[in-house]
């Protein structure tokens, strides 16, 4: 959204004016901003997306701007003929910085001229159209000016997470782009969200995987823009919603702005540096010259091809050429079965301001439902009094949820009380009613406030409520003085230590606990006289792991060791399969084993420079694996029982197995299996935990398995080689 200042020919100078000021700066209704709200979104779509292979510009063709005559100011773009449309302009701050008094009329100053005017207000720019370029306000995207019908593409490959209409974006898309390079650094990999807003049409669907290229809609004017152009924002994987919005009415209101002069003065330019990105920036580094264009329209009958390259299941020893293969199976797990709703509502709502708000899919139990395949459907939402409230959205499927959550976002807009309903197949499930206020009650006291748990050696968020006498919240904190925070029970760091009243905003403010045991903990405020204290955190590793899990104790020793770690959702995956190379890491890491940096992997489907190659080049050196006869590793295919077994007890020297095995160790282990040694020796130290008769050799390994054998063996090896129990411990736990 954004203005521009009108660049044109002597001759044109009062058509041009007359069109180039009127673009759109697109009011949003931001948060409270003036009947509108916030759309959100928080879906974690089960669709794949093809993996990320560069990046193209949203619109690829804009018209010569310096060249029109005053009769094609008026077309559409399939109107204007091609001879006056360009390739969009590269997208420079520099460029935009030009001061337009010092241009001519040369091709070179054209160039710029055609650059302003596609690109009237930057990344965190202004409203002002003085040149200002970015970092003097605190606009999230970039507004690129084009035609009525200018096609809108996908700037990567992705998922459709929002494919709507609103007042203020009018119709737009939201497209989930997940594992593309992080912005901050090419070696990492992140999530990001890419934002195309205010389009006259739209080609395509929530849910549905999108390719790059592949055509979205058309340039409009919709919602409350008041002439034709793309508002293209990049939102990261922190931002609490989406699009974003980097401040809301009351925001702008407490500085003594309007709307407009909140994004000329960078009311909220913080929080646009750290929910969003530069997006042309980031499109421009990735570009693709010769990325081909599909301006197909999707369709919902369109059907997906959802498989993966990894089904081959096949797996063999790959260490002995003369052995027989053994073969790996998948187990399908069938879904937990959909049957009811419940719906989580804020505790007040103030008039003007919005809350978080749950819909949670749960099983006949009433558990939550993680698998969102097992619902299908359109649950429909309605607010029980209108003119009190409203929600960003009326409706979800099954897209709209993660592991049987969605999140919802409700605005205040008049005093009340109110209950929201889902309706299902013709059954309704009701909230408990909540109040809209005019306004929160006075501060009473402090509360901290966390999740319940921490991560030993991980930062956690923990916050400090100002609060009512009732306990609700208080969205302003005035008084004066400092608040001490410290560690009344346990052990850890806070950081800060103190905060201050003009570190709260909406009544809250946000400092950083790092636990450094395992023991509970408690945290204390002190604020002259008054002092209270938080509930008790407890120590937890990873939020889908118990303490009371049985392989707990290993996780832990491993997680502590540097072995193995856990994802950026804090989960650990217990259930994950393992690769042969992930399982060489993990062997080499937690017993402690040297890895050389100086050799080279020789397998055909393996390469020097990655991140397993020396674990690889060092296993293959000693022996540990041999690979298969075609030449090949297979290195991502999963790592079976045996197959993990041969490598762990051949990587320590000192470990001896017995190559003759007198009996079946199990009943589906034969002793002349090149295998039976190494299940011979595990049975005999207890290494492995076996339930029944059968080993199952072929079964891939788990995370969570992988973790307990590894642990087990350092168990035995660091008490000479007796057989594990539980009661003994590794030597430097």
């Amino acid at each position: 959204m954004g203005k521009v200042r009108a660049f044109f020919h002597t001759a044109n100078r009062r058509h041009w004016l007359g069109i180039l000021t009127m673009l759109a700066v697109s009011v949003f209704s931001v948060n409270t901003m003036g009947t509108g709200h916030n759309l959100m979104s928080s879906v974690t779509s089960t669709v794949k997306q093809d993996p990320f292979d560069g990046t193209v510009m949203p619109i690829q063709k804009v018209p010569d701007w310096s060249n029109l005559s005053s009769g094609q100011s008026g077309l559409s773009y399939s109107e204007l003929p091609t001879s006056k449309l360009i390739s969009i302009p590269e997208y420079d701050n520099d460029v935009l910085m030009e001061d337009t008094a010092d241009l001519g009329w040369s091709d070179s100053d054209k160039e710029i001229r055609n650059a302003q005017i596609t690109y009237p207000v930057p990344y965190a720019g202004n409203y002002e159209l003085d040149n200002c370029g970015e970092g003097c306000g605190s606009h999230p995207a970039v507004d690129i000016k084009t035609l009525l019908g200018t096609p809108v593409y996908a700037i990567a490959n992705g998922v459709i997470e929002e494919a709507g209409t609103s007042s203020s974006w009018g119709n737009y898309v939201v497209i989930r782009h997940s594992d593309v390079p992080d912005p901050d650094s090419s070696k990492r990999t992140t999530t990001l969200f890419s934002i195309y807003a205010h389009l006259d049409q739209l080609f395509v669907s929530e849910g549905k995987a999108i390719s790059k290229a592949a055509i979205l809609g058309e340039v409009g004017d919709t919602g409350t823009a008041t002439t034709y152009h793309l508002h293209f924002q990049i939102d990261n994987a922190n931002a609490p919603w989406h699009p974003y919005w980097p401040f809301t009415t009351a925001d702008a209101s407490a500085a003594g702005y309007d709307f407009w002069d909140a994004v000329s003065e960078g009311v909220g330019k913080d929080n646009v540096y750290a929910y969003t990105e530069n997006p042309l920036d980031y499109v421009q580094k990735y570009l693709d010259e010769d990325a081909e264009f599909d301006n197909d329209v999707q369709t919902d009958d369109d059907e997906e091809d959802t498989s993966s390259d990894d089904d081959d299941s096949s797996q063999d020893s790959g260490d002995d050429d003369d052995d027989e293969p053994v073969q790996t199976t998948t187990t399908e797990v069938s879904g937990e079965d959909f049957a009811s709703i419940e719906i989580q509502i804020p505790e007040v709502v103030q008039v003007g301001e919005q809350e978080t708000l749950h819909v949670l899919l749960l099983d006949k139990d009433g558990d939550t439902v993680e698998d969102d395949a097992s619902f299908a459907g359109k649950i429909t939402l309605t607010v029980s009094d209108s003119s009190v409230g409203s929600l960003n959205r009326s409706s979800l499927d099954k897209y709209n949820f993660d592991e049987g959550d969605a999140t919802l976002r409700f605005y205040g807009e008049h005093t009340g009380t109110v209950s929201l309903t889902a309706t299902f197949d013709g059954e309704t499930f009701t909230s408990e009613l909540f109040d809209v206020v005019s306004e929160i009650g006075d501060y009473d006291h402090l509360e901290i406030d966390h999740d319940g748990v921490f991560v030993p050696g991980k930062a956690e968020t923990i916050q400090i409520k100002t609060v009512d006498e009732d306990g609700n919240p208080v969205s302003s904190f005035t008084k004066y003085g400092t608040i001490n925070l410290s560690v009344f029970q346990g052990e850890g760091k806070l950081s800060p230590d103190h905060v201050r009243n003009d570190d709260f905003k909406h009544g809250i403010a946000e400092v950083s606990f790092t636990g450094s045991s395992d023991d509970p903990v408690i945290l204390k405020y002190s604020f002259g006289l008054d002092e209270g204290f938080s509930e008790p955190l407890a120590s937890q590793l990873f939020n889908d792991l118990d303490e009371d899990n049985s392989s707990y104790p290993a996780v832990s020793y491993l997680y502590k060791k540097g072995t193995v770690q856990g994802y950026p959702d804090g989960t650990f995956q217990p259930d994950k399969t393992v690769s042969r190379v992930e399982s060489l890491k993990f062997i080499f890491a937690g017993l402690d084993q040297p890895v050389s940096t100086k050799l080279k992997v020789s397998f055909k489907d393996t390469q020097s420079g990655l991140w397993y190659s020396n674990y690889l080049a060092t296993a293959s050196s000693k022996g540990v694996v041999q690979g298969y006869s075609d030449g090949t590793f297979k290195p991502t295919q999963g790592v079976n029982k045996v197959e993990f077994l041969k490598m762990l007890f051949s990587t320590v020297e000192d470990v001896e197995v017995d190559p003759v095995v007198s009996e079946d160790p199990y009943d589906d282990v034969d002793t002349l299996a090149w295998y039976a040694p190494y299940v011979a020796y595990s049975k005999e130290k207890n290494i492995f935990p076996v339930s029944g008769s059968d080993f199952n050799p072929s079964e891939p390994m788990s995370r969570l398995e992988v973790a307990e054998v590894i642990y087990r063996f350092i168990t035995v090896l660091d008490n000479d080689e007796e057989p594990y129990s539980s009661l003994k411990k590794p030597s430097d736990s």
